[in-house]
């Protein structure tokens, strides 16, 4: 979903990448202090020996961390070709910022893994995964709903009557994940990735402090 104006821009939407990692992350019950109390999700849960335990907890952590850096990459590139106003200044930031993918694991079959248990690992959970994820009442249904919920334009429109002046020109992406993590994660000033959890997404008071605190 994308709210605008002529001098600010939220683009709220969900990444099949980061809810996965999510849902491998529990259902092997790893990293679990970055996710909120839930109830049993997904169904399968995995039970890992202490070893494995924690190889996969470093492996997770370094997979989520390189797939939110090069997300926010992407969406820093994607923001400052859009403030480009001709054709050619266009071209020219294509030619000055080399292709990011927005993708870390090339899914299904994750061949750039190098660790064969972690990757096996994946391979394991992605068909579960996908299924639950295209199901008409799954993940990615789920994610559409939410996507236009936060009524974001009265958010600003609040905040510019509770401070009396117009709110600065900004762009903001929000990625939202299911099931975790604990709170949103300010990545840039740009690009947030949010839980689907009410106290945050349409809660305005949130949205409020951080138009004061930003903009």
């Amino acid at each position: 979903m994308m709210m605008d104006s002529n001098s600010w821009s939220v683009c709220i939407s969900s990444d099949v990448e980061l809810n996965f990692l999510v849902y491998v992350a529990r259902a092997y019950g790893i990293c679990n202090t970055y996710f909120h109390e839930h109830s049993t999700w997904p169904d399968r849960q995995v039970v890992l020996a202490d070893e494995l335990h924690q190889e996969f907890e470093t492996k997770w952590q370094d997979f989520w961390k390189g797939s939110i850096q090069q997300k926010a990459e992407a969406k820093i590139r994607q923001t400052a070709v859009s403030k480009f106003r001709s054709q050619a200044q266009v071209k020219f930031a294509h030619l000055n910022h080399n292709h990011i993918s927005p993708f870390v694991l090339n899914q299904p079959e994750f061949e750039t893994v190098e660790h064969d248990g972690w990757r096996n690992a994946l391979i394991e959970q992605w068909p579960s995964f996908i299924q639950w994820w295209n199901m008409p009442a799954g993940g990615q249904a789920a994610m559409h709903y939410w996507e236009g919920k936060p009524d974001v334009i009265r958010y600003v429109r609040e905040f510019e009557m509770e401070t009396d002046r117009r709110i600065q020109p900004f762009y903001m992406n929000v990625d939202l994940i299911y099931n975790g993590p604990t709170r949103p994660i300010e990545v840039t000033d740009e690009y947030v990735i949010m839980p689907i959890r009410t106290e945050y997404l349409m809660k305005k008071d949130w949205w409020i402090e951080r138009f004061r605190e930003k903009y």
